[in-house]
């Protein structure tokens, strides 16, 4: 506890990040993000916040992100769009706390892990909506093609969501039978994920397609990467666990 109440200074702060976790950000988390949760992380250890307070902060930050774009007023979405992007700073930031105070554990992780699902769910379901009010039915560019169901949009957001969540799921579970570093399994799909997800490119890609009128071309793309992405994740741990059953004891 009295660690816990010791006021750290930014340089301690920095000086937290491995050479590990600098590897594995993505380049918005590394150039934009990382560098911002720092003094947020200061702050929020300021104000007595630790990481688990943090990641719920983030979460409801989060959240109302994906109600604002849902609402699919152009000035609610850009407020949207600017609370998921402070959730991405916050989702540095609890990590930042954690090493700082070495306060790791498992129910951190499981905190960050829920919190991280909820934003995704949020900003993946707020974009659907918000796409539905800006080209309601129609596909961008290809000027005439009608896609055949009212609220299209928002169905592809959903589907994002869900093969983002499946994905994540499915390698959790896995994991608990069979506990082993992420790169044995799904190091390509963990980094790409770093690299196009909520804390790497989706808010800006979302941003600048929604300023140029095209955001549900960006989420058609997520939802088939997503989509995608789960089916691979379910055939690489399958042949891992029929692979690991065939194995010699």
């Amino acid at each position: 506890m009295q660690q816990a109440m010791r006021q750290y200074t930014l340089a301690e702060i920095r000086a937290s990040l491995s050479p590990e976790k600098r590897r594995a950000d993505g380049p918005w988390t590394k150039f934009v993000l990382r560098p911002l949760s720092m003094p947020v992380a200061w702050l929020c250890m300021r104000l007595g916040m630790g990481a688990d307070a943090t990641s719920y902060a983030g979460a409801i930050v989060s959240l109302a992100g994906g109600l604002l774009m849902a609402s699919g007023l152009p000035w609610a979405v850009w407020a949207g769009l600017g609370l998921l992007f402070a959730f991405g700073v916050l989702d540095c930031a609890d990590g930042n706390i954690a090493r700082t105070v070495k306060a790791g554990s498992i129910w951190g992780e499981w905190v960050d892990a829920v919190c991280g699902y909820v934003a995704y769910a949020a900003a993946l379901l707020g974009a659907g909506a918000a796409a539905e009010v800006q080209s309601p039915g129609l596909v961008p560019i290809l000027a005439g093609i009608q896609l055949p169901w009212a609220g299209a949009w928002g169905l592809v957001g959903g589907l994002a969501a869900s093969g983002n969540l499946y994905m994540r799921l499915a390698y959790s579970g896995f994991r608990r039978v069979k506990p082993e570093p992420e790169a044995a399994v799904v190091g390509a799909e963990k980094g790409l994920s770093e690299t196009i997800g909520i804390t790497g490119l989706m808010v800006p890609a979302f941003a600048l397609s929604y300023a140029l009128g095209c955001l549900s071309l960006v989420l058609l793309a997520y939802a088939v990467v997503y989509c995608g992405g789960a089916l691979v994740i379910t055939v690489k741990l399958a042949r891992k666990a029929k692979a690991d059953i065939g194995a010699p004891r």
